[in-house]
């Protein structure tokens, strides 16, 4: 039972570093109503803007380069977002053709992280490394910095969707952007504003990433990022409390899966969670947003 406990707690801190990015992830796709397969590398960047920023010559410390990654990131989603994204699904907003965009996107950006800072593994550490213990839970503070880090992110956007303007009219475009329109809310300034704050999340995300695997590479985010479509898709897509539901789901399954199918099964577990869940509830626990059935529009 022991062994239970303790591994639970690992799948909760799993779970705290995905929301996150699941949470920022979703948004997007809320107001957008488009799969964002850039959003990975969008972690990449956030994971080796704090790596620089920790670096030579500024050695900030781990706050701050979480911070200035964060920044960073979101000033990156907003420029891809506002003059690549947007004009293009203006022209082509098939859903197929938005696909093929952001995926290129990804490619591209891939391809730029790697010419830039290579194939090698990289380390993000501060030295949080020691242990506490609570009952049968165990965590290192460098883990129990990432649960504080996510809840302070997922508090930020509870706060913004239920107690401010822009919040409100973010989730008035997730249910019906034709409404929103018609009751003449500023779309456009909407849409610029999430592609910045969903940005936002996604340097948060890479940096608790990089963290936690301790070594990476600029494949972090490309091969993060189909877990964080999972727990969207799990949720609901474009429900952001769905999405920490989602995580969570994916987050205590792949740890407990290991103690009964080993660590390289463990995530087929969770996509057999995924198949079953979309044929009891193809639009996700919580329900898809009002103008999207999984990945397709209504």
């Amino acid at each position: 039972m022991q062994i239970w406990l303790t591994t639970l707690g690992f799948g909760v801190i799993d779970a705290a570093v995905l929301a996150v990015a699941a949470v920022g992830f979703t948004l997007q796709f809320g107001v957008t109503n488009y799969v964002n397969f850039a959003y990975g590398e969008l972690i990449t960047f956030g994971a080796f803007m704090a790596l620089m920023a920790g670096g030579h010559p500024f050695g900030l410390p781990i706050w701050q380069s979480l911070i200035v990654a964060a920044l960073l990131t979101g000033v990156l989603s907003f420029v891809v977002g506002r003059f690549v994204f947007t004009p293009f699904f203006q022209r082509r907003p098939q859903l197929l053709f938005a696909l093929a965009t952001t995926f290129a996107a990804s490619l591209i950006l891939s391809s730029i992280w790697a010419a830039v800072w290579g194939a090698q593994y990289q380390e993000l550490n501060y030295g949080g490394a020691d242990v506490h213990s609570v009952g049968p839970f165990i965590a290192t503070t460098a883990e129990l910095l990432f649960v504080v880090v996510a809840a302070a992110a997922l508090l930020g956007v509870h706060l913004l969707l239920t107690q401010t303007k822009l919040g409100r009219t973010m989730r008035a475009m997730a249910d019906d952007r034709n409404l929103a329109i018609a009751c003449g809310l500023n779309i456009r300034r909407t849409t610029n504003l999430t592609w910045l704050i969903t940005g936002l999340l996604a340097g948060v995300a890479g940096v608790i990433q990089a963290m936690q695997v301790h070594t990476f590479n600029t494949n972090i985010g490309s091969t993060y990022v189909f877990l964080i479509i999972t727990a969207a898709v799990l949720g609901g897509i474009g429900r952001p409390y769905g999405a920490v539901i989602g995580a969570v789901i994916i987050g205590v399954a792949s740890q407990l899966a290991v103690l009964v199918v080993g660590a390289a099964l463990s995530p087929v577990v969770v996509f057999v969670i995924l198949v079953f869940l979309m044929v009891a509830r193809p639009t996700g626990i919580f329900g898809a947003t009002g103008r999207t059935t999984a990945f397709g529009s209504a």
